[in-house]
């Protein structure tokens, strides 16, 4: 969506330029992280996904009619309300700011934290599968979720970058155009993973008995300061 709208403006370079570049990198990461999770292979599926099937049982109808609005056109149109920002500036001037240039400086660094988010996943699911490597002393494999790294300083640390990121593109067209509808997309991202959440929780605490214990001491998405400094001390 993003390249499309730079492609049927008029000013094709500047900031319309900056802002598709930075959608193709997060759509990259995006992309690579769903090939690591086997998501185009004909078996792939989402682990949560299970679950949902079990709410709606044996009522397949609803569970088709579920997946055709909220996981295909819902799903779809967020993709189109995220770079409504970039829609927002359309016929205004697209010179590079000082604030555009942090802002999308500040993108990239989300989309790096979140990627780190992910390889640390990544690795501790290889670690915890890994027969060989598994020992007695390893305590968060023994547990069975990853509780290092960033994940030490909330549950969610690739949900958080990836909220903060769509919100951080929301916020440039408003120092040029005050545009509050841009902001939808952020709103409805924000909701759609505070409910995501819920369910990846309910799902881990039904399976890690000590996961209820890592939600009462580690955050959801904003880590304490004091948590970070006795982070920092350890």
């Amino acid at each position: 969506y993003s390249l499309l709208i730079t492609m049927l403006t008029e000013d094709k370079g500047g900031l319309n330029a900056v802002l598709s570049l930075v959608t193709v990198i997060w759509g990259s990461r995006l992309t690579l992280q769903f090939v690591w999770k086997g998501g185009y292979t004909l078996e792939g599926e989402d682990y949560r996904w299970a679950y949902v099937k079990d709410v709606f049982g044996a009522n397949k109808l609803a569970l088709h009619i579920f997946n055709l609005f909220f996981v295909v056109i819902y799903q779809s149109i967020l993709l189109l309300l995220l770079v409504t920002p970039q829609l927002a500036l359309i016929g205004e001037d697209m010179a590079l700011t000082t604030l555009d240039t942090i802002l999308a400086g500040i993108f990239l660094f989300l989309v790096a934290m979140e990627t780190l988010a992910d390889c640390q996943q990544q690795a501790f699911q290889r670690r915890k599968y890994s027969s060989d490597q598994v020992g007695e002393s390893d305590g968060e494999v023994q547990d069975g979720f990853v509780q290092s790294g960033l994940w030490a300083y909330c549950r969610h640390p690739n949900f958080l970058c990836e909220i903060l990121i769509w919100w951080v593109f929301a916020m440039i067209p408003l120092s040029r155009v005050g545009c509050g509808w841009s902001l939808v997309g952020a709103v409805n991202l924000t909701g759609l993973f505070t409910g995501s959440q819920d369910l990846t929780e309910q799902i881990s605490a039904s399976k890690y008995p000590e996961y209820r214990r890592y939600q009462k001491t580690v955050p959801a998405f904003i880590p304490s300061v004091r948590m970070m400094t006795i982070k920092r001390r350890d």
